[in-house]
């Protein structure tokens, strides 16, 4: 009889969110989609942050993966802890294969009375649970493999860390001991590790979708398991949260079906639309609000990057950089929009450049936007950079009016929105325009595709046509907003 598969750290974490999840990741691996663009991208941070935590450690050494043996992997491990104490170094992904598990440690720091400090390195900046688990699985293994463990830490991103002229690696790291943390819940893990290996020794588990799909992380088999989801159902009712799975568990499966006093009022509402198929509409309430909007309208969206290592002096780590922004200018409601924008397309600070060209919102009228919490954050962070703006940066943050406020009290809900108030859901109910066609068609590859484009090794063909995509994509964000305007202006008229 084969030996069953080995439990590493990745497997564990997925079995403790879902075991068919694990399940499919060894039995029907093809089932699992490659990561997105999006996901790839935070593994590629997480593998900057690793190497710049290695720094830290000088001296130490890496043990290789040898993926067709990984027992020699752990041979060699086990080769470089066997040293003398005097010779012993920091040892980076040391590696251990014992009783069905296996797992590969980030750090492993020597010390004084013969044990070995754990280290873990997270590209997050906080503890969370999970990175609390994933250690306790580690402690387990090499306890198992004969280690006499020290101290065990977490060493994740410092977001007080402000850098100067220099990076500097120690100050961008904090460096937390989660000892006590992890010592509750060893007794679990064996328990937790026989049970995910009876799992993989039968058939598919039966698990119904609940939490657990998007808890600790979002499940790569929610497109599968989700999949005979009628439309309309209760996983798209507004902030449903765990009701959502609950109302499932009880065989209730679309919106419509709710029963009403089970329901918020603006879920009641949303009930109504899908029963309907038509939309809910509050004039009045919309008419107030339109008629309240100071001409010129400024409707304004930026675009930003926000690296874990701080690229420019005075920067935090993640801290939100605005590279773009595009700007739709109306002077009187339903009056034609004059468009400008702008792109930094050279490797250096970009702001000083666009704080320049954002001068070309006038001093009078709204300045629009949607979900204004993030454009009130970048023009709040442009004025703490540029002491001598930033009165004038302040003022323009006052002026902000947030597009998304009629949909969020729904005083219009359109049934095709899924209970989103996303400009992205928002704008096809209301229009039928969609962002499909565009090459780039979202924030998070806006920024990825302008990292390459600008600091990476793209050749000037490339270079051009991704700022082209930038151009369009940042561009339609306004636009959308300028055509959702036109269309509440209709569905409430009496303006003047």
């Amino acid at each position: 009889m084969p030996a069953p598969r080995p439990i590493s750290k990745s497997r564990y974490l997925n079995g403790l969110q879902c075991p068919k999840l694990l399940w499919n990741q060894i039995h029907a691996r093809e089932r699992i989609p490659p990561p997105d663009p999006a996901q790839q991208h935070i593994f590629d941070t997480g593998h900057e942050v690793g190497d710049l935590a290695k720094k830290l450690y000088p001296g130490g050494i890496e043990v290789a993966m040898n993926f067709a043996d990984p027992a020699e992997t752990a041979r060699e491990t086990a080769a470089l802890m066997a040293r003398p104490r005097e010779e012993r170094v920091p040892i980076f992904e040391a590696s251990f294969l014992v009783e069905g598990r296996y797992c590969r440690v980030d750090v492993l720091v020597p010390v004084e009375d013969g044990r070995w400090n754990l280290v873990e390195v997270k590209s997050s900046t906080r503890v969370r649970d999970v990175n609390v688990n994933d250690v306790a699985f580690q402690c387990d293994t090499l306890t198992r493999a004969g280690v006499a463990l020290g101290q065990l830490f977490i060493m994740h991103v410092n977001t007080g860390y402000v850098r100067g002229e220099a990076f500097e690696v120690r100050p961008f790291f904090h460096l937390e001991e989660v000892t006590t943390r992890v010592k509750p819940l060893l007794e679990y893990v064996p328990r937790a590790v026989e049970r995910m290996h009876a799992t993989l020794a039968g058939s598919e588990p039966d698990v119904p979708i609940g939490p657990r799909c998007h808890t600790p992380y979002d499940c790569p088999l929610v497109p599968l398991c989700w999949a005979d989801l009628p439309p309309g159902n209760v996983t798209e009712l507004y902030r449903g949260g765990r009701r959502a799975f609950g109302f499932l568990d009880e065989g209730l499966f679309k919106i419509a079906d709710l029963p009403d006093d089970q329901l918020s009022p603006t879920q009641r509402i949303q009930a109504r639309t899908l029963r309907t198929g038509e939309p809910h509409v509050e004039a009045a309430a919309l008419r107030a609000w339109l008629d309240a909007l100071a001409y010129p309208l400024h409707h304004l969206d930026f675009e930003t990057m926000n690296p874990a290592v701080p690229p420019l002096a005075g920067l935090r780590p993640y801290q939100r950089l605005p590279f773009q922004f595009s700007l739709h200018i109306q002077d009187a409601p339903g009056a034609p929009a004059r468009h400008v924008d702008f792109l930094a397309t050279a490797p250096a600070d970009p702001r000083g450049a666009l704080v320049a060209a954002l001068h070309a919102i006038g001093d009078e009228g709204h300045i629009l936007a949607w979900n204004m919490g993030f454009e009130k954050g970048v023009l709040d962070d442009l004025a703490e950079a540029f002491p001598d703006e930033a009165e004038w940066l302040a003022g323009l943050a006052d002026r902000l009016v947030d597009l998304i406020d009629p949909f969020r009290h729904f005083w219009f809900h359109h049934p095709d929105q899924k209970g989103s108030c996303s400009l992205k859901a928002v704008l096809p109910a209301l229009t039928g325009k969609d962002y499909a066609a565009l090459e780039i068609a979202d924030g998070h590859h806006a920024a990825r595709a302008y990292v390459e484009a600008v600091f990476g090794q793209a050749d000037e063909a490339a270079r051009e046509q991704v700022f082209a995509d930038l151009r369009r994509y940042c561009a339609l964000d306004t636009l959308a907003m300028v055509e959702i305007l036109s269309e509440l202006e209709k569905v409430a008229p009496g303006g003047a």
